[in-house]
């Protein structure tokens, strides 16, 4: 895990050094915000026994619950980027960038439970819970121009990162899952992406780009 810390933050460095030299270069700074879409089915399999006790659903334990608010399933999320691009030839550029994933989804329910037959009490009490995801990756990507406004890219990205799991509730005690968790999360992502581009005023254009993650493994 320290290894791979260290050669991400040497990669970050020259990642920064690159876009912060951009303007004296032929490459040109880039960055932005988007929403990516993520398979995460095992994550998600944490998400959904979650909801089956905040919705009292799944076990003769669960009486009925209130107040609810269920946690949505992690397949998309933020995605902060910042790198450089440079031009090959007048069809041709490659990027290098550092991008930054995050997400977190949220729940809460008060929960009617009867735990006499496992060795516990009966009532009702609030039961909260919460998921995070954190991830730092690299990511390489080469892009094709088809013509003036539209253009083709694709990639691969490395990251690691981290899962976190926090709940509360004496039903989640009952079932073992309340203790605090912080999970390494490593994965590989290869995209293919399509973009669209066209300037409306001097020095403003407008982007758009939609990237389908071929593969995004845990």
């Amino acid at each position: 895990m320290k290894n791979k810390i260290i050669v991400l933050m040497m990669a970050l460095m020259i990642v920064g050094l690159m876009a912060g030299s951009a303007a004296a270069s032929d490459w040109e700074a880039v960055g932005g915000l988007s929403i990516t879409t993520v398979t995460l089915d095992q994550w998600n399999a944490k998400v959904d026994s979650v909801n089956e006790v905040l919705s009292a659903e799944g076990s003769p334990l669960l009486i009925d619950s209130t107040n609810k608010e269920e946690m949505d399933n992690i397949d998309k999320v933020p995605m902060f980027f910042i790198g450089a691009e440079k031009e090959i030839n007048d069809k041709w550029s490659t990027e290098f960038r550092y991008e930054y994933i995050f997400g977190t989804v949220e729940g809460s329910a008060d929960v009617t439970y009867d735990l006499t037959a496992v060795g516990g009490s009966a009532g009702t009490s609030k039961h909260e819970a919460e998921l995070d995801v954190k991830m730092h990756g690299l990511a390489a990507l080469a892009k094709y121009q088809i013509n003036n406004n539209w253009s083709t890219r694709g990639g691969i990205g490395f990251y690691n990162g981290t899962k976190t799991k926090k709940v509360s509730g004496p039903v989640f005690v009952a079932k073992g899952v309340a203790d605090d968790n912080e999970y390494d999360l490593d994965a590989i992502s290869y995209r293919l992406g399509v973009g669209y581009e066209r300037s409306f005023a001097q020095n403003w254009s407008f982007n758009g780009n939609i990237d389908y993650l071929l593969n995004f493994r845990r």
